[in-house]
């Protein structure tokens, strides 16, 4: 009966004796059997050791459970952060989520072309849900955007867009993360000229020239000549961002509002300031219809650009260079941020100061936007001394300005006369309107 006894450890195991020693035999928390030689010399210290490691494996058996309860929970939520909504309802899902963007109706109309593009081929191959996009139809996709001739800045946005709305919606299982962006060479904008500038401005104000809110248009082309603020902030530029007291315009452009929140303080030039301070305020957006119209239709301030500069004669279009099928877009609304950087940078203003004024993050980035003009690379060249080279050429210690001025052309003194328009300010051209009025007084 001893033998026995000792034997039964209440069910728990088996304890027995080898060899002179207490040895415990039990099955653990993963069902495997294991056998233990106790360091106990009688009954009692043996039980007490047996207690030991029956609490040990309660408290392995405890950790196994939070394991498995834990590895539950982390599959519930990987389920619950797959978007199970309709293929054809991507865009509302998307649009109501708390992660989704802030970004300006023209950037929307964007998305809205790209993901109803995909709710069509989606359904041609039978998907239901946004889940159900694979990595398989995600590349199909793509494959089937880029055969339709798209450049590759186009095929590079729209990737952009569709990695953006799975991310939110499936988070880690997003079938468009891994593609790569296609290599192309980045077509570049121009700027406008001040003459073309000039018969922009006399084709606008043309009675022959129509075109929607035309008092609204002529404000907001001023407002991006003097600000070289984006098309979409412009649109929707309110009076909250107007200081008349200061002469200032803050406001934080669109484009960076998620990522830098980097916020524009604009001062306003003399041309504008007087323009809108005589502008009726009826409504919290400056220009009240031509902000109605573009959050209905983006495009339309674009297009009407478009057609004001071919009516002005210029070409705002061509076939560019590196571009698969469409024309590239040369001239448009944009073209006024390009001219807006490229007088301030030839005027000599420091390349930090026009970044801070046109918003952006980096000095490199305000470099893309500097056009220099044929003109002005011409006079840069003629204004080198080369006097080493040739005995004919006087250097600037031999020649005062009076005798420079005297041996100027015509056509020479057209082109200081040009220079001096552009490049002084309006104080300084009035300064020197005075100074010319008393010369003529005194030297007639």
């Amino acid at each position: 009966m001893k033998r026995q006894s000792e034997r039964r450890a209440k069910g728990t195991g088996s304890l027995f004796r080898r060899n002179g020693k207490f040895v415990y035999q039990w099955t653990c928390v993963t069902g495997k059997t294991k056998t233990k030689t106790l360091t106990a010399t009688n009954q009692d210290a043996a039980q007490k050791e047996i207690t030991e490691i029956l609490q040990e494996e309660t408290r392995l058996s405890t950790i196994e459970s939070k394991i498995a309860y834990m590895r539950q929970i982390a599959e519930a939520k990987a389920l619950l952060h797959v978007c199970r909504e309709p293929i054809e309802k991507i865009e509302d899902a998307y649009w109501s989520h708390p992660s989704a963007p802030e970004i300006s109706p023209h950037h929307r109309g964007n998305y809205h072309s790209v993901l109803q593009r995909l709710i069509r081929f989606a359904s041609s191959r039978g998907i239901k849900t946004v889940a159900d996009v694979t990595d398989e139809i995600a590349q199909d996709f793509l494959s089937y955007n880029w055969q339709r001739g798209i450049s590759a800045k186009t095929y590079n946005s729209n990737l952009d867009v569709l990695r953006r709305v799975f991310r939110v919606l499936c988070k880690d299982q997003n079938p468009f993360a891994e593609f790569k962006k296609k290599s192309g060479v980045t077509e570049t904008r121009q700027a406008f000229t001040v003459e073309q500038l000039k018969k922009l401005w006399i084709t606008l104000n043309s009675p022959e020239f129509h075109i929607l809110y035309k008092e609204e248009m002529e404000v907001l082309y001023k407002l991006a000549l003097y600000t070289g603020a984006r098309c979409g902030d412009l649109c929707l530029l309110k009076w909250s961002s107007v200081d008349l007291e200061q002469r200032l315009i803050r406001f934080t452009p669109h484009k960076t509002a998620n990522t830098s929140r980097k916020r524009v303080e604009i001062p306003m030039s003399d041309v504008l300031y007087s323009t809108l301070r005589d502008w009726p305020q009826t409504d919290e957006f400056l220009l009240p219809q031509v902000a109605d119209r573009y959050q209905r239709n983006p495009s339309g301030i674009s297009h009407d650009t478009k057609r004001l500069i071919e009516t002005a004669g210029f070409q705002a279009t061509d076939a560019g260079e590196s571009r698969r099928l469409r024309n590239v877009s040369r001239l448009g609304f944009h073209a006024f941020r390009h001219s807006y950087v490229s007088m301030l940078i030839a005027n000599g203003v420091n390349p930090l100061v026009v970044r801070d004024l046109v918003g952006h993050s980096t000095v490199d980035m305000t470099a893309r936007y500097t056009h220099v003009a044929l003109e002005t690379k011409q006079q840069a060249v003629n204004s080198l001394a080369l006097s080493s080279f040739d005995s004919n050429n006087p250097t600037s210690e031999d020649t005062c300005l009076a005798d420079r001025f005297l041996r100027l052309t015509q056509d020479q003194t057209s082109l200081v006369a040009r220079w001096l328009e552009t490049h002084l300010s309006p104080t300084q051209k009035n300064e020197l309107d005075a100074m010319m009025d008393d010369l003529i007084t005194l030297y007639p």
